[in-house]
Formats: structure tokens, C-alpha cells, sequence
């Protein structure tokens, strides 16, 4: 016997059932502050170690996070390799900003110094030209305020630094002498903290060759900064298509809205399960966009531009199809996911988690959101 669900398009409140995605949305927000950048976006330690180990991936796991004292280290184990990627030493991270500030300070000194120099020429042939000095000693105070810089930058990294290499000196008036020793403290750093990285494996798996790769949190900023580019692009193209698909805003600003709450309450379910941002989190994300956009037009279409029966039953018609569609792909990532955390892989519980969350919460924001939006349109269209 076949169970037929009520129609809850004809509830004479159908335009309170927003609030739901609404909330969903405002939780996930907050929520997604939680959220933490694996090594590939926050920077960290990439190694591929050859080992016979019998350990297994989630033992392995357990164990370098108690000996390197790192949260959450991915490993991926396959025959007679061990793949391992810790999260950024946060001194070494501290350190490395301090440095890229010393750089800006450092260029900034040599520009102005460059600057000082042709005013000083200047006056040797023209001593009483006011303006010429007045650049002089305005160029003068910018040199100093540069080397203060400096200095102050060098002597926040070589606090940083100082358990890797111990204290260091360096003459705050000399210039070349503190760019020496800025790159060489973070260069002698960075290996001292390699060295002690290998010695504690050592400890947990027996091993005799490695590849090791450290990924600077700087260039994670870049690629996060690209990947946040291409998101937003990737709106743009979508409300531009939608926009010619059904030449009206309230359609439109619904699909795309329905589009964004799902990424925000994906972002939400990674804070909680603690699936860190990284571009294989992305690489979710942007399939669950694709999802999204699949449900969202579907109710758009029939509700808009089909004309059999009310816009309350076209909307119930493409709910069933939809929802048929969103939990055939639930129940296969919800495997997915459930493989992924017993065999212990990451990567796919990463993508798996990210794009199961994020169609829970579809069936919310699509049918309770997007779809009631669009039929109160459609409504409205109907009565004029």
C-alpha cells in the first residue's frame, strides 16, 4: 500500500516555512567561525615515508598526533608507502609572517634610501634649494620609521624562532646585517623543526627513505584567496543564467540563495564533525553547488513554466522528484562517509561528509526555502 504524503504547499502558513532555512543559515554562520584550514590551504607538513609498518592508518594516526602533539594528521597508507600531512608549527607560521613584514620594511628602506641619495646629490649642487631639503628630511624620517620596522619584525620572528635556535643578536642600525640574519633564523628554524619531525617518527614507524614538504601558510592565503575568487564567480555565471532562464529577480534571488545556504550549512556541519577547510573540502563544496542548483531549478521550472494544475501541486510534484533525486544521493554518500571513517580515509570522508551535510541540509533550504519563494511568486503573478 502506497503512503501518500499531504501537501504541505497548501498549508495556509507556507510562507512562514522560510524562516526554517533562515535559521539554519544563521546557526551555520556562526557555527562555521569554528572551522580550521588543513595544511594545503593553512599551511603545514606534507611526507611520504616507505615502510613495511603493519600498523594501520586510524593507529598510526593516533600516534603521530600524541608524538608530534598535532591534532588530526591525515595519513594514507597504501602498500609500503605512509602519506602523512600535519598542520603548521603556529611558531614557525608566527615567524614566517613576521619575515614577509621585514621584506615589506626592508623594500620600503631601500626605496626611500635610493630617494635620500638623489636629494643628498641634489643639494651638493644646489645647497639652498628649500624644497629639495624638505624632501630630504621627509624622506629622512620615512627611512627611520622603515628601520625601526625592521627591527621591530626581526625581533618578533627571533622570539618565535627561539625554540628552534636559541637567542640571536643583530645590529638594529644595520640594515643588510638584519636581513642575514631574518632569512638564515627562519631558514635554520625550518630545518631544526624537520630534523625533530623525522627523529619523532622515527619513534612511531620504522622507515630508511621519506620525501618531506613543508606548504608555507602564505601560500595557503593565495590559493584560498583563488578558490574564494572562483566561488564567487561561479555565483556570478549561475544568477546570470538563472536570470535568462526565468527573466525575473524573485526566481532568481531564490535559486541563488538556495545555492549559498547550502554551502554556509556545509560549512556549519565541518566546524561540528571537524572536516577541516582544505581543497579537497572544496572539491565537495563545489559538487554540492552543482546539486544544489540541480534541485533548485527543477522546482523553479515546474512550478514557472509548466501550467497543469495549481502552483501548489506543481510544487508538490517537483518536491516528490526531488526528493527522490536528494536521498538516493544521501543514502550513497552516507555510505561513502560510513566507509570513509571505519578504513580511515580522509579524503573521502572530507568530500563524502561535506556533500552529505550539505544535502540535508538542501531538503530544508530547497523545499522549505526556495521552492516556497517561488510559488508565492508565482502566486502573485497569478492574481494580477
Amino acid at each position: 500500500m502506497q503512503i501518500k504524503l499531504p501537501n504541505i504547499y497548501h498549508n495556509k502558513n507556507v510562507k512562514f516555512f522560510v524562516l526554517i532555512p533562515i535559521a539554519m543559515m544563521l546557526i551555520s554562520i556562526y557555527l562555521s567561525q569554528g572551522i580550521v584550514l588543513d595544511s594545503s590551504l593553512g599551511g603545514g607538513i606534507s611526507m611520504v615515508i616507505q615502510t613495511n609498518s603493519t600498523l594501520s592508518a586510524s593507529q598510526i594516526a593516533s600516534l603521530v598526533s600524541s608524538k608530534l602533539n598535532t591534532p588530526s594528521p591525515s595519513i594514507v597508507k597504501s602498500s609500503g608507502t605512509v602519506g602523512i600531512t600535519i598542520a603548521a608549527n603556529t611558531s614557525l607560521s608566527n615567524a614566517e609572517n613576521y619575515l614577509i613584514n621585514f621584506y615589506s620594511y626592508n623594500s620600503n628602506y631601500t626605496s626611500y634610501y635610493v630617494n635620500y641619495t638623489n636629494y643628498s646629490i641634489g643639494l651638493q649642487h644646489n645647497p639652498s634649494n628649500a624644497t629639495i631639503r624638505a624632501l630630504q628630511n621627509k624622506t629622512s624620517a620615512a627611512l627611520a620609521a622603515n628601520l625601526k620596522g625592521m627591527s621591530s619584525s626581526l625581533s618578533s620572528e627571533l622570539q618565535e624562532l627561539k625554540p628552534f635556535i636559541g637567542p640571536e643578536s643583530y645590529n638594529g642600525s644595520n640594515p643588510g646585517e638584519m636581513l642575514a640574519v631574518a632569512q638564515s633564523a627562519y631558514s635554520n628554524a625550518s630545518k631544526v623543526y624537520q630534523n625533530r619531525v623525522i627523529n619523532k617518527l622515527h619513534t612511531v614507524l620504522p622507515f630508511t627513505s621519506y620525501s618531506y614538504e613543508q606548504v608555507s601558510a602564505i601560500q595557503g592565503k593565495f590559493f584560498l584567496g583563488t578558490i574564494e575568487q572562483i566561488i564567487i564567480i561561479a555565483f556570478i555565471l549561475i544568477s546570470i543564467v538563472v536570470l535568462i532562464i526565468f527573466r525575473s529577480i524573485v526566481p532568481s534571488f531564490a535559486i541563488v540563495f538556495g545555492a549559498a545556504n547550502d554551502i554556509i550549512v556545509a560549512l556549519g556541519a565541518m566546524a561540528i564533525f571537524k572536516i577541516p577547510l582544505g581543497v579537497t573540502s572544496i572539491a565537495g563544496l563545489l559538487m554540492l553547488l552543482g546539486y544544489s542548483i540541480d534541485t533548485d531549478v527543477l522546482a523553479g521550472i515546474r512550478i514557472l513554466k509548466r501550467s497543469e494544475g495549481t502552483p501548489e501541486d506543481r510544487a508538490y510534484s517537483a518536491f516528490k522528484t526531488g526528493m527522490t533525486m536528494t536521498s538516493a544521493a544521501i543514502i550513497s554518500f552516507a555510505v561513502l562517509f560510513a566507509v570513509s571513517l571505519i578504513a580511515y580515509v580522509p579524503t573521502y570522508y572530507e568530500i563524502a561528509g561535506v556533500v552529505l551535510f550539505g544535502l540535508i541540509g538542501d531538503i530544508f533550504t530547497t523545499w522549505f526555502g526556495n521552492a516556497v519563494m517561488i510559488l508565492m511568486h508565482a502566486k502573485r503573478k497569478r492574481r494580477m
